[in-house]
């Protein structure tokens, strides 16, 4: 029988990926994929079980849907309260970081636009207990690197999602509405 692979374990596979791209037009891609699953995850957990069945796709957060795409999941953690406001802030910016790398034939963390919403991700980021914590756990040196940074900036953000999921309890719905309804 195998078994499936702990958190942990995929976490630090995933970040060990991270850590060896030496890009920062990859670095954002492969973070915002990740993010972006991690907020379905977390959504998952939250709403109530899907209609579909088995491995048919979830009405809401899959395919054409609602709560498909990386923006609306963004929105909808930070109304539901799952996400406090400074994350969701950075993952906005993360977001028009990840379309410009998708969309943009010239994506140099130097040059502007880039240069400023990177700005603004650090401000959201970096101030973190967790920025700190992902910094000693990944980071030898006391100066990280431009490339570094991106790559502890986004492992963070990662690293929180990781935590908020891990420590969803799966929603029952609202027994007051439901009893409602019911009538």
């Amino acid at each position: 029988m195998v078994q499936k692979p702990k958190t942990t374990e995929l976490f630090d596979a995933f970040a060990d990926d991270l850590l060896a791209e030496r890009n920062c037009r990859p670095l954002v891609i492969i973070a915002a994929s990740r993010i972006d699953y991690l907020l379905c995850e977390i959504l998952g957990i939250f709403l109530l079980p899907k209609l579909a069945k088995g491995k048919d796709k979830d009405e809401l957060l899959e395919g054409d849907t609602p709560l498909s795409t990386f923006s609306a999941r963004i929105k909808i953690c930070r109304r539901l309260g799952l996400i406090d406001e400074t994350l969701y802030l950075a993952l906005e910016r993360l977001r028009t970081l990840r379309n410009l790398s998708a969309h943009s034939i010239s994506f140099h963390d130097g040059k502007s636009p880039v240069r400023e919403h990177f700005g603004e991700l650090r401000k959201h980021v970096a101030s973190r207990v967790s920025y700190q914590l992902t910094r000693e756990r990944f980071f030898d040196q006391a100066d990280l690197d431009a490339i570094e940074e991106w790559q502890c900036l986004l492992l963070t953000l990662c690293v929180l999602l990781e935590a908020i999921r891990d420590n969803m309890e799966p929603t029952t719905g609202n027994k007051k509405t439901l009893s409602v309804a019911a009538k």
